[in-house]
């Protein structure tokens, strides 16, 4: 396939995260974090987290605090990279948002490597709900979506999985998706971490929303977790996705954060090659770990 955009990799240096404010960043005890790779689902846990989390009414809107934003996002301020700050204000963040005065317990998001979080985070153990997806449909949407601006990154998905998926290139950010999972993969026995699977979520979301309830500590009646499961359908995802302030600054016709959503989508757009080349990074970062993707 050709490329749609003409940039090569090089030509596109690597976003620069506020990663030492991540570092420092202090955490509080009863802080809730979403950690993910990008495109593993995360906007989708956004939605259903805050809905265990307060019990809120499907139909109210949820507010900006309570969204999980990242943090690598909330904690830019003047000077640092552009792309960064232009993400934060069409994502609707004041300037002078401070996610030091959100109420507790906060819930927090990010998508950044394991060993750039807050150091407070391992010292504390606070609670983590961790989403993985299988990395073909990973590294299909994730693609799609760095094809667009502001990155404009080349549309070439074997260019991409050698220079990006399957390296730590610019050793920040989420680096290398091997690395991402498998840290907290090995930390999915402790008690303060859930680790959680979307194709298990669009398998059986009632089962995963019990089991982020059961982890937070709350007790919602069966009645109470249809009525999420009802709200939080991808097709409904998408409905509410249509008017994301990111769309309509980016000028996108679709949007990219809530695409298909679909399990094995991946198969409409790896070649033969690229799947090997995928399956055999896997077996490197996989096998005899007991963690499973259906790569065929």
């Amino acid at each position: 396939m050709e490329s749609r955009n003409e940039a090569k990799p090089d030509d596109i240096p690597p976003i620069r995260w506020p990663l030492e404010r991540v570092k420092q960043f202090e955490i509080r005890q009863d802080d809730l974090f979403l950690l993910t790779y990008p495109k593993s689902g995360t906007h989708w846990l956004m939605e259903i987290i805050p809905l265990v989390l307060n019990g809120r009414d499907t139909e109210a809107a949820i507010p900006l605090e309570k969204k999980g934003l990242l943090l690598e996002m909330v904690l830019a301020k003047d000077g640092d990279d552009p792309r960064v700050l232009f993400l934060k204000k069409n994502h609707g963040i004041p300037d002078d948002f401070d996610v030091s005065q959100i109420e507790s317990p906060r819930f927090l998001a990010s998508h950044i490597k394991y060993d750039n979080l807050p150091k407070q985070l391992f010292e504390k153990k606070t609670k983590v709900i961790y989403l993985a997806r299988n990395p073909k449909d990973v590294a299909v949407s994730l693609l799609n979506q760095i094809a667009r601006p502001p990155i404009n990154a080349p549309d070439d998905l074997s260019l991409f999985l050698t220079t990006s998926f399957f390296t730590d290139k610019d050793k920040g950010g989420s680096g290398e998706w091997g690395v991402h999972v498998s840290k907290w993969w090995k930390q999915k026995d402790e008690d303060h971490v859930l680790f959680l699977k979307y194709e298990d979520l669009r398998k059986d979301m009632k089962t995963g929303i019990q089991a982020i309830a059961k982890f937070l500590g709350k007790d919602l009646s069966f009645e109470t977790v249809t009525k999420i499961a009802d709200h939080c359908t991808i097709d409904n995802m998408k409905e509410i996705s249509k008017d994301d302030p990111v769309l309509k600054a980016m000028g996108w016709k679709d949007n990219p954060f809530v695409r298909k959503g679909k399990v094995g989508g991946w198969k409409e757009r790896f070649t033969v090659a690229q799947s090997e080349m995928m399956d055999k990074y896997c077996e490197k970062w996989l096998t005899g770990t007991g963690l499973e993707f259906d790569l065929q």
